[in-house]
């Protein structure tokens, strides 16, 4: 009986540690397990401690994707003066490494990111950029762009620290939602010689993108999120102010180097000489975190035909113990098929037979 116990609490506490993310901005590392990058970068937006009202910065990134919903969650700071996190997102169906986006203005600066070179080939961005008025009026706006098809759509706004992740006021058919908490006073400084620990941070952006919202994608998803400025569209020259934070860092390949801001980053000016500024040559490392294809089924459905029974069981059984390149069967994504993930297999059975 106590055995009996004891399996049952394990299966509670892993039940709850792997639940759906909730879009609050809060409680992000204990909502999505691992982080896939962490920030090795100082952040040239400024640090936001002491009561100040001024900083952003990247700190880490987690991705889960299930129950056919890719999450994301980004903790870190956005000021309230414009400024934007982008998520960049491969799905296949871009053949390049760069995009040219004409439409939508609410998020400026994706559209100024136009010309950049990636290492990935983003077809789609998740634009969210914060304006805090300083008369109670603090809001996340949101933005997704079809780099593909050259289309915008603003999605609408949520109010920042509030919890809650509905967006209200734009054309959000596809159903996706966002919260920022930027009570974070922790994680990476402004100081390049002392950086300061990112996994001290649990709160900052989460998002919640129906697989629908991006053509439902069978394959690999590849993602890099960087924090912009504004943009000044109107200048040749200039485009999109450019911070010196992304996840992963830019400096991945090489933590021992500081990198500073890229600043415009459609502007030849020094330190990055570039015209557009490049990835592929101007930051070292794999500029982006690549996550299995998303199951659409119910959690601890391994094989994906939208049951949880006896063949998800098994194959979890029969990979139990591996530690590399696991698949399907490392259902939380630890990177090992253990008993957490026979115990989500169990707690879930029979969802969606």
């Amino acid at each position: 009986m106590k055995q009996a116990t004891i399996l049952m609490g394990l299966a509670l506490a892993c039940a709850v540690a792997m639940a759906q993310p909730t879009i609050d901005g809060r409680n992000i590392p204990s909502e999505f397990g691992t982080a896939l990058a962490s920030q090795t970068n100082y952040t040239g937006f400024g640090d936001h401690t002491g009561g100040v009202t001024w900083g952003s910065e990247l700190d880490q990134l987690f991705v889960r994707c299930e129950g056919g919903v890719l999450y994301i969650g980004v903790t870190g700071n956005l000021e309230g003066n414009g400024n934007a996190f982008h998520f960049y997102i491969d799905t296949g169906r871009n053949p390049n490494n760069t995009f040219t986006l004409t439409t939508g203005c609410i998020n400026c600066s994706v559209q100024g990111m136009s010309g950049v070179v990636f290492d990935h080939q983003p077809d789609w961005v998740l634009g969210v950029n914060r304006y805090d008025d300083g008369q109670g009026n603090d809001n996340i706006y949101v933005d997704l762009h079809d780099l593909v098809s050259n289309v915008s759509t603003y999605l609408g706004s949520a109010p920042t620290g509030t919890g809650d992740g509905t967006l209200t006021g734009g054309d959000n058919t596809v159903g996706v939602r966002a919260a920022l908490d930027n009570s974070n006073e922790g994680g990476i400084t402004s100081d390049p010689n002392n950086l300061g620990d990112p996994s001290t941070v649990t709160t900052g952006m989460e998002v919640a993108i129906p697989l629908s919202a991006l053509g439902n994608p069978s394959g690999r998803i590849r993602i890099l999120v960087v924090l912009t400025g504004g943009a000044d569209l109107g200048d040749p020259c200039h485009g999109t102010y450019m911070s010196n934070q992304t996840l992963p860092a830019l400096n991945i390949g090489d933590p021992s180097q500081q990198f500073p801001n890229v600043a415009w980053v459609r502007c030849p000016d020094p330190p990055f000489d570039s015209f557009p500024f490049s990835f592929q040559v101007s930051a070292p490392g794999v500029q982006y975190v690549e996550i299995d294809p998303c199951p659409t089924g119910p959690e601890g459905d391994v094989n994906g035909d939208g049951c949880v029974d006896d063949a998800d069981l098994l194959m979890v059984l029969f990979a139990f113990g591996c530690s590399s390149g696991c698949g399907a069967e490392d259902v939380n994504g630890d990177g090992t098929v253990d008993d957490a993930d026979l115990l989500i297999v169990l707690f879930n059975f029979g969802q969606g037979c």
